[in-house]
């Protein structure tokens, strides 16, 4: 008498390591640098501006990366642009999943109850011994689904596990999860990727307008008069991590000059 061993149902697992959130914690931190350096740029603009940027484009600039909802129009910043972006892809990769979660489960079923209903015939055992459901990432899941798709197909194709796991069905379900789930979810990476560089440059761009027109301030405005110790306790220069994550960690953000 022969054993027929049970496929088990696994979550799909779909590599992420490649993968970022829409914003780091370096460009969260050019940010509320910008903010502070626009707050304090307009606080001395009487008696300095910088040559390099006017208090109107460091204004723009900072707009652009975290948009402004009282300009006419408004404007909508890249920080806005990448989390849309962000929970796009989020959304796609969930139907993915749920698609191939909804294959993977489907796989197990008909080709277990398959290995039973034909356990008395050697032909069609030999055919079905070689297959699996054991599922994993979605290659995996989709080769298997195939495989045991066109098994199906040539054994008995007007069968059926149960009356909403039929071989069209299946069929369907195989296809929108090889083409149409997956082209979504791999645009919407893609889109997601880049808008998160794009962020990530506009950050980079925004913190060195930080780094220099603090630098040039911090010149004018010596320690010890009302405009450079408010320069110097009012716009941050070092990030320091989150204690939970990173106890003693501090980086200094594009190395920003020390103050005199």
């Amino acid at each position: 008498m022969q054993t027929f061993g049970v496929e088990m149902v696994a979550q799909p697992e779909i590599n992420h390591s490649t993968e970022r959130t829409f914003m780091t914690s370096d460009s969260q931190f050019s940010i509320t640098r910008a903010i502070s350096t626009l707050s304090a740029a307009k606080q001395v603009a009487a008696k300095w501006v910088s040559s390099e940027i006017s208090l109107a484009q460091m204004q723009s600039q900072l707009d652009a990366v975290t948009g402004n909802s009282t300009t006419t129009p408004p404007v909508v910043g890249q920080v806005e642009i990448a989390s849309q972006a962000q929970r796009n892809h989020d959304g796609a990769l969930g139907d993915w999943r749920a698609g191939l979660k909804e294959l993977h489960q489907r796989s197990v079923q008909a080709l277990n109850m398959a290995k039973t209903k034909f356990r008395n015939d050697p032909a069609s055992l030999a055919v079905l011994s070689s297959l699996h459901a054991a599922g994993g990432s979605p290659d995996k899941i989709l080769s298997e689904a195939l495989a045991w798709e066109s098994a199906w197909g040539q054994l008995a194709p007007t069968w059926s596990p149960t009356t909403t796991n039929t071989l069209a069905a299946f069929k369907l379900l195989r296809k929108q999860c090889a083409e149409d789930l997956q082209t979504a979810y791999t645009d919407a990476d893609s889109a997601n990727r880049e808008a998160a560089g794009t962020l990530e440059q506009m950050c980079e761009s925004l913190e060195d307008t930080n780094v220099s027109w603090y630098a040039d301030a911090t010149r004018i405005f010596p320690a010890g008069t009302p405009e450079g110790d408010m320069i110097r306790s009012s716009i941050p220069t070092t990030y320091t991590p989150p204690a939970d994550k990173t106890a003693t960690a501090t980086s200094t953000a594009q190395s920003a000059p020390k103050t005199p």
